[in-house]
């Protein structure tokens, strides 16, 4: 009986072992898929111990970036950085552009390194809609700064992120952060004028 219950328990090892490597396999393929997708908007809704805060941004990858948020707006690209402060627009340094692009870049090619309790649940309902629900845990440095996250992604038919929602810890700081993403191919980031 001993020796059932210990084969038992290393079949469901085996298993949930297989089951999780899938589905980190699926979560990887997700992603690839989301880099690939073309251009898209983000709205970010985050909340920072009870400081709230909305930003869109249209991003396309791997390097053009436009924000929007209350009292803030910049775009980046390739050829430079610019930020608009007291309502005209300033050129940033190369050092700034170059520092922002490392780290996406970082980001981009170390995402999924870090991931583990990967979960994939399948079809719920959120927002109205049917979506398939991930759920992950990820750390990752930036600029030195450690940071520890739960995610729980929603995607579309399609593969494609729709709904992320992040609840996040670094330096001692909780964030949670909301982000709904619509693709759209008609998105185009220029410099400022």
């Amino acid at each position: 009986m001993v020796r059932m219950s210990a084969l038992a328990a290393a079949t469901l090892l085996a298993l949930s072992t297989s089951a999780h490597a899938d589905c980190l396999a699926e979560i990887q393929g997700i992603m690839q898929n989301h880099l690939n997708a073309g251009p898209y908007h983000a709205t970010m809704e985050s909340d920072m111990g009870g400081a709230k805060r909305v930003m869109e941004i249209d991003v396309i990858l791997p390097s053009s970036f436009h924000m929007k948020a209350e009292n803030m707006e910049a775009v980046m690209l390739k050829e430079g950085t610019w930020m608009k402060v007291n309502g005209k627009w300033m050129t940033m340094p190369g050092a700034i552009s170059g520092a922002i692009e490392q780290n996406v870049k970082a980001g981009m090619a170390n995402g999924m390194k870090n991931v583990t309790n990967a979960q994939c649940e399948g079809p719920q309902s959120i927002e109205g809609k049917t979506l398939n629900k991930y759920e992950m845990d990820s750390s990752s440095e930036v600029s030195g700064i450690k940071a520890h996250s739960r995610i729980t992604m929603y995607t579309n038919d399609k593969g494609l992120p729709q709904i992320m929602i992040i609840d996040g810890e670094a330096m001692g700081h909780m964030t949670h952060m909301t982000q709904h993403i619509t693709y759209d191919p008609s998105i185009t980031i220029s410099p400022p004028k």
